[in-house]
């Protein structure tokens, strides 16, 4: 389809990438740096809806007016069976434990508990670093999790009903929890997206091996080593910019 020359329009769209999202199966490879927006095609939609990766598509632009941080974490649930021909007493979201047993891929670990995913929440918004800029110059620089409300999802409050829990980095169930930036940043046609995560795990001061702070080779005071393990938590980080999208019009 043609496009009108020299009009543009200007439309809300957030655009946003997955630092991480696994069903916890298998070993991750996430490290303690990694660049986000950087697909170059090579991304589900799953992960991410700004499929062309570094850039903009078709020279457009973005003024971006908020940055947000998606966290979320989930704990397995063992299915139980209800007798010896196959029937079903519990629903679950796995049915054996021969991955934490010895020779399985996931020896040395264990399913996450309420207990583990509390940490990954904490772990996230102290550990989690981000920066975030354009061409070669970050505009913001270096900040934690916990400045990067999602402003969106789920709440609630189950209380004592169940040992459930349920956090997300998201504040309450509306938009006014976000980070709104005093000044926006502006994303021209061609520049490339910089959004850099880091992670800082926790130091032990010398005292990882008197502690045994370490299970196997998992650092536990370590939010990438909890993220990559196999633990069959459902774990998921998104980053969003957010704001004016300039496109052109057909």
């Amino acid at each position: 389809m043609a496009k009108v020359v020299s009009i543009r329009e200007r439309v809300h769209q957030p655009f946003w990438d997955s630092l991480i999202r696994t069903a916890g199966l298998t070993s991750g490879a996430l490290n303690d740096t990694t660049s986000l927006f950087t697909s170059n095609g090579s991304r589900s939609e799953g992960t991410t809806n700004l499929i062309n990766g570094s850039t903009l598509p078709s020279d457009q632009s973005h003024v971006v007016l908020a940055l947000r941080v998606f966290s979320w974490y989930r704990n397995p649930i063992l299915r139980v069976a209800g007798g010896a021909t196959g029937e079903v007493a519990e629903n679950g979201d796995y049915g054996t434990l021969a991955p934490w047993l010895v020779g399985g891929s996931g020896f040395g670990q264990a399913p996450a508990n309420i207990e583990d995913i509390y940490r990954l929440h904490w772990q996230t918004e102290e550990q989690l670093h981000w920066s975030f800029g354009t061409g070669l110059k970050n505009s913001i620089d270096n900040v934690p999790t916990w400045y990067f409300p999602a402003g969106g999802g789920i709440s609630g409050d189950m209380g004592a009903a169940t040992d459930l829990i349920h956090w997300q980095n998201s504040g309450w169930d509306g938009h006014s929890g976000i980070l709104r930036l005093a000044r926006a940043i502006l994303i021209p046609p061609r520049q490339n997206i910089l959004c850099q995560a880091k992670i800082f795990a926790l130091p032990d001061a010398g005292q990882a091996q008197a502690f045994q702070t370490s299970q196997g080779s998992r650092n536990m005071l370590s939010l990438k080593d909890n993220l990559n393990a196999v633990d069959a938590a459902q774990k998921c980080i998104t980053f969003v910019f957010d704001g004016l999208f300039s496109r052109d019009v057909q």
